[in-house]
Order: structure tokens, then sequence, then C-alpha cells
């Protein structure tokens, strides 16, 4: 909050945006169901937005020095913004090179269908903890998970839970994620002391949230009744050029990502070689798409478009065409939308002093080491929920709580645990937020509709909750067991 705007509305006012945005929300849904999040959602964080501005004006606040605030708070995700668009445009590059269809194309003949929604779990685990982000394993492979659900028949919604479950479980155990970083410096906390105290909390869940995958797979799918449709595996290798050079462009981005590259050059060197891979291996395929002559222009001219307008193929097989058409900078258009639009929330209710009163409410009640704890759990979810951002709910809470820790003689440790398993993956369930509008998105499948079975980003806040509520893990300052080198 900016020291000018002093002047704090009381509790009942700060309460009152949240509580309309909620309102408004649950009407949004109410009335537009799965199209909720292509508009008036967006409407929704505006009004919000704007009760918050008339709040603060009423009670003695600038509208200059608001403005300025918001101006300021929404510059500060204009690179994500950025990271979207290419992301959207790294998607369509690699369908049309032939690497999302080569993955497709041999996932479909590798996975067991009774197995693949742990499968998954594992696979996406593995590639979020490698490259340290979430979005880019979701991007990349939850994209070829969800084609070779498609293909074999299976639940989507599942499998979206499956790669969110992996995806965030990877992305929160990270060294390189951005995420366990902030939440580290959040605490002022050594990285991987940060990581080694996660542990408790966040392994119990990957696994309790991997045997509930693997029970479905056995309770409602049968192999013979999931087949490989034939057809379709033959007609991805009719339309692609399938050969294990295609998959370059997902190795040089986990190289990237493990030498620490900044995101924003990761994906454009991961859209450069899917260019190069696409002008060496698919040159035929670009010509059956555009009905014309081979030609290096003619690749080109497709490259240009299908980075903002994203693949469109059309056969006479209706799976494929939904399948390998879609990404683009034009598809994530509403995700950045949304983004601005949670921004102005988020930061307005900051500036104005809104979100400080009912953080300091929340921290009041924090009479003992067990309530302290969930309410850090509920602040983190709540701030979420309120600015549509986890890294909001990451750094707010840890500046506020931070104080309150060493009183109760905590180790920071504990905050920065309480941190990620409150911010980091509860905010991907949020319809409204980066998150959620992101995978919901890429993946094609409603927030509300896979919510459900994000089995790890819903147990892992409930285990935190029981140890806090039991005193498991819950750290003194210099505890023993936490002297060691990191």
């Amino acid at each position: 909050m900016n020291e000018q705007n002093t002047q704090q509305p009381n509790i009942v006012l700060s309460f009152l945006p949240v509580v309309i945005l909620l309102l408004l929300f649950a009407l949004s849904i109410l009335t537009f169901g799965d199209e909720c999040s292509s508009g008036p959602n967006q409407v929704v964080l505006l009004i919000g937005t704007a009760i918050v501005f008339i709040i603060a004006i009423l009670s003695g606040q600038k509208y200059q020095q608001l403005e300025q605030d918001l101006i300021k708070g929404i510059s500060n995700f204009i690179p994500a913004c950025i990271i979207l668009l290419l992301i959207g445009s790294l998607i369509a590059i690699w369908f049309l090179c032939g690497t999302v269809p080569t993955l497709i194309y041999y996932g479909v003949q590798i996975m067991n269908p009774t197995f693949f929604y742990p499968s998954v779990v594992i696979i996406c685990a593995l590639s979020s903890i490698s490259i340290g982000s979430s979005w880019n394993t979701g991007a990349t492979l939850g994209v070829a998970c969800v084609g070779i659900a498609q293909a074999l028949g299976l639940d989507l919604a599942i499998t979206v839970g499956a790669v969110i479950s992996g995806a965030y479980f990877g992305d929160k155990m990270s060294p390189l994620s951005e995420t366990t970083n902030l939440a580290s410096a959040s605490g002022n906390v050594p990285l991987f002391k940060h990581i080694k105290n996660m542990i408790y909390t966040t392994i119990p869940s990957i696994v309790l949230a991997t045997i509930l995958f693997l029970i479905i797979g056995l309770v409602t799918v049968e192999a013979k009744d999931h087949a490989i449709d034939l057809s379709f595996i033959n007609k991805i290798k009719e339309i692609f050029s399938i050969n294990i050079f295609t998959l370059t462009p997902l190795v040089v981005l986990i190289y990237c990502a493990r030498k620490r590259l900044p995101t924003l050059i990761s994906i454009f060197i991961g859209i450069a070689v899917g260019i190069a891979i696409a002008l060496i291996f698919q040159n035929e395929t670009i010509s059956k798409i555009w009905n014309a002559d081979q030609s290096i222009w003619l690749s080109l001219k497709a490259l240009w478009q299908v980075s903002y307008a994203g693949l469109s193929i059309h056969t006479d097989h209706e799976t494929i065409n939904k399948l390998l058409s879609g990404g683009g900078m034009n598809s994530m258009l509403n995700v950045v939308f949304i983004i601005l639009s949670a921004m102005c929330f988020g930061t307005a209710m900051e500036s104005s002093g809104c979100l400080d009163r009912i953080m300091k409410l929340m921290i009041k009640a924090s009479t003992s080491a067990s309530k302290l704890i969930i309410s850090t759990l509920l602040t983190c979810f709540g701030v979420v929920v309120i600015s549509g951002e986890q890294t909001m709910g990451i750094i707010l809470p840890g500046r506020m709580y931070a104080s309150i820790y060493q009183k109760h003689d905590l180790d920071g440790s504990v905050l920065t645990r309480t941190l990620e398993d409150g911010a980091t993956i509860t905010s991907v369930l949020i319809p409204w937020t980066t998150c959620g509008v992101f995978f919901s998105e890429i993946l094609g499948i409603n927030t509300l509709e896979y919510l459900p079975y994000c089995f790890f980003n819903i147990i892992n806040p409930i285990l935190a909750i029981i140890y806090a509520i039991l005193g498991i893990k819950i750290f003194k300052i210099n505890d023993p067991r936490l002297k060691e080198s990191y």
C-alpha cells in the first residue's frame, strides 16, 4: 500500500468489495456457465475495482494516487502477459513442427489405458521438476496428454486433473521454480531448507493423489474398451512427418530451463528451434494444410500466420481436427484480458488498504501456533481469490506474517512451507485467476470441470491444516532437526 493512502476504510467497507465480487462471480457462473471466463468474469473484476475506488475515495484517499498505484501494479505483470502470448505461439509452432503430434503418436501406443491417469501424474511431475514451470509443462506435455486421452477415449477432466496434480507438485518442489524461490525469499529461508520442509506435506499429498488416480483407472477403465484407434494413428502420420528429431524443441526447452535461462529467452529459443524443425521436416505438411505448392515462402508465411492465429487442421477425422488445432497468440488474448482485470482489482484492494485491514483481522485471530498456520493458509488462499494471482498470495502474507511467526518461536521454513501450501497450488482451482484461466484455455476444460480431480492441489492444503491441528512437523526456531547445511 502506498504510504500516502493511510486513511484505510473500516473493516466492514474493506470486506464489502470481496462479498460483492463473490456474489457477482456466482451470478456470472449461473448465467454464462462455461463461457463465464470469456468476458463476464473480467467485467465482474472491473466492477469490483470501481467499487474499491469509490470506497477508498469516500474514506478520504486521493484518486490520483489510487490511479498511479493501479498503473504501477499492472505494469509489474506486463512480462507475464508477454510470456503468455509467446506460449501461445510456442504451442502453435510445436503443433506445426510435429513436436506435439509426435508425443501423441508414440504416447497413444505406449500408454496403458488402465494406468494412464497415474502415469500422467508421474510424467508431468518429472517434467515440472526438471524445468521448474507448471505452465510450460501444461502447455507441452499437458496438451499431448489430453490428446492421448482423446485418442484412447478417456475422461478429459480427469486427465487435466492428473496433468495439474503432477505439474504443480513438480513446480512446488523444483529449485528452478519461480514460486519456490519467491516463497523462500519471502521468509528469508535458504532455498533447500525450504524445499526439505515442504517434503512433509507435499510427498504424502502426491502419493495419495497418485493412488486415487490409480484407483480410478483400475475401476473405470478397461483396456479392451479403449483400444488404439489405428485410423487416428495413421491419420497423424499421414499429415505430419513423425520422427525422433521433431522432439528436439522439447529437449532444448528442458535444457534451457536446467541452465536457468530467463523464461522469455527459453521460450524464444523453443519457438526458434520449432521453426527450424518445421522448415526441415514439415514442408510437405505445410503444403497439404494450405493446399499449395511447396516453397520456402509458403513455409515462412505459414509459420508467421500460425504464430499469431494458431494452427487449423481440416480433415475428415473430427478428433484430429480438434486435437491438432489451436495455439497462437490470439488464443491467449482472453487470458491476458483476465490477468489485467484481476490485477486491477487486486492492486486496488492493496493500494486502498482494504486488503491490509482484512489481513490484520486474520493475524489477530492467530493466538496459537496451530491457529497461526491455519490463518496463514486461509489468508494465502483469500489473497489469491481476491487478487487473481498466486505470487501476491505468497508475497503479501509472507510480509505480514513473518514477525508473527518469530513471536511464536516458529522457524521461518514453517512459514514458507505454509505460503506454498496455501497459495502456489490453490490458484489453479479458481476460475478467474491467471493459473485457472491459463490451464482452462490451453487444455480445453473448464476450471470447475477439472477442479474435483486436482487431487494433489486439494489434499495438500487439507493435510497442512491437519498437521497444524495435531502439531506435526511444526518446527521451532533453532530446532536441532533443522541444523544442517543447505
